[in-house]
C-alpha cells in the first residue's frame, strides 16, 4: 500500500471516510429518532399521512426532533455498554 502514488492513496482515503460517514450519520440519526420514537429508520418510508387531496406528508420528521445532547450520549453509552456484556 505504501508503494502507491499519493494521489491514489489520497482517492482511497476519501472514499473511505464517505463510507463510515454515511454508517456513523445514519447511526446517529437513529439514535435521535430512538430518544423520542420507538421505530427505525426503515420504518420511517412507511409512516406518513394522507390529506384529502392524496399529498403524502411525513409523520415524522427528523429534522424536527430535538434532542438534548446528554440525551443522544446516554443511548449511544447504553448500546455501547450493551454490546460488550
Amino acid at each position: 500500500m505504501n508503494s502507491l502514488p499519493q494521489d491514489i492513496l489520497d482517492t482511497i482515503y476519501k472514499y473511505k471516510h464517505q463510507l463510515e460517514y454515511a454508517k456513523v450519520m445514519d447511526e446517529l440519526i437513529q439514535h435521535k429518532i430512538n430518544c423520542r420514537f420507538n421505530v427505525t429508520i426503515g420504518m420511517l418510508t412507511y409512516m406518513f399521512y394522507v390529506n384529502e387531496v392524496g399529498v403524502r406528508t411525513p409523520s415524522i420528521d427528523v429534522s424536527d426532533i430535538e434532542v438534548y445532547g446528554f440525551e443522544l450520549l446516554g443511548r449511544i453509552k447504553s448500546k455501547i455498554c450493551y454490546n460488550l456484556i
